[in-house]
């Protein structure tokens, strides 16, 4: 008799953290924890902030930035992941989002088509939320390699510069093809 009494205690402990893994699914950790499932396909995020990459982008037209998620339930920080947009619309695109966060407490979602593209030493895949539908074709030409920041290659013709600093599917820098 006192096991029935139990069940549904034992039935609500199992779904609570169901429950709240719904309300997250528009996080980059959410995303990144099962990206194949994603691959080539359009996902949604809610944007806290972005940032700037510290680096040139190997391609003049793309413009590189890391979203800074958050999980709208608990206004907490929900990861990072690397965005491409046109480079047209980098200005635009910062101001929309700002590029800290203190004062914000909000969020704005962002979409794009979650694409594979080849990792340097440290990552065997780097993943990135594409809006310009340029990714892709640069990947699968062997045009564009994103490069662990603190792992040697570097950029186009060796350089280097300052990386965005550590996070969890980061910092990575784009290559573009091997310089001849």
């Amino acid at each position: 008799m006192k096991t029935l009494h139990c069940l549904p205690l034992v039935l609500l402990a199992a779904v609570a953290p169901l429950l709240h893994a719904s309300d997250s699914k528009r996080t980059a950790e959410y995303i990144l924890t099962t990206p194949t499932d994603f691959e080539g396909k359009e996902v949604t995020l809610d944007v806290a902030f972005v940032q700037p990459v510290h680096w040139k982008s190997p391609n003049p037209e793309l413009a590189f930035f890391h979203a800074m998620t958050l999980d709208r339930r608990d206004h907490k920080f929900g990861g990072q992941i690397l965005v491409v947009i046109p480079s047209a619309d980098a200005s635009k695109f910062a101001k929309k989002y700002g590029t800290d966060f203190e004062g914000r407490n909000e969020s704005n979602s962002f979409q794009g088509t979650l694409i594979a593209a080849p990792g340097g030493r440290m990552h065997a895949k780097a993943w990135i939320v594409d809006t310009t539908g340029k990714i892709a074709g640069l990947v699968k030409q062997n045009q564009l390699t994103i490069e662990d920041e603190g792992g040697g290659g570097g950029g186009p013709g060796g350089t280097r510069g300052p990386g965005p600093g550590p996070g969890p599917h980061g910092p990575h820098r784009p290559q573009g093809p091997p310089a001849n």
